[in-house]
Formats: structure tokens, sequence, C-alpha cells
């Protein structure tokens, strides 16, 4: 988005327009909180969705590596990781 002059952009999505913004490259960085808490419901919404072909993988070629946790009130913990992408799956 540097055609508009956007440097920095805070993604608040939900699982869809989190797999949107993942499969098209646009997101560099990624901040999770985690809480201790525990539910296994099946159909709960994930961090990232894609609904697209069975066989496309909206993260191909991407992999997360750990910047920084910082321990949290109340067991939570808080996740920051940079979004790689290996040369190969680079467009030309």
């Amino acid at each position: 988005m540097p055609h508009f002059g956007i440097r920095t952009l805070l993604l608040e999505g939900g699982g869809t327009i989190n797999g949107a913004f993942l499969k098209a490259g646009l997101i560099d960085e990624i901040s999770v909180l985690m809480y201790p808490g525990i539910d296994g419901l099946a159909g709960v919404p994930s961090i990232f969705e894609y609904a697209g072909e069975p066989d496309e993988r909206p993260a191909a070629g991407q992999s997360l590596r750990l910047l920084n946790t910082e321990p949290l009130e109340g067991g939570m913990v808080w996740l920051h990781y940079r979004v790689e992408t290996s040369p190969a799956s680079q467009p030309d």
C-alpha cells in the first residue's frame, strides 16, 4: 500500500479478512494475546481462515519467526511474530 502513503496498518479483522490479507502477502507481523482458557468447541473461528479451493494454501511459502514474548497478568502471554516469506515463493 505504499502508493497510498501507508507504511503501517493495524488489521483487527476476523479469520476471513486475516486469511485474505495473509494470502495476498500483506501481513508482515502478527501480535497474538494468548489467554489461558479452554473451550474445545468445533467450528469456533480461527485467527486465519481462507475460503478458497481445497488445494490452495493461503500461507504457502510463509513461516513465522518469534520476535518477542511478554508474560502479562492473569497468565496471559503476548506473542509477537514476523511473517517470513521464502525466496522461492515470491513472485518474479
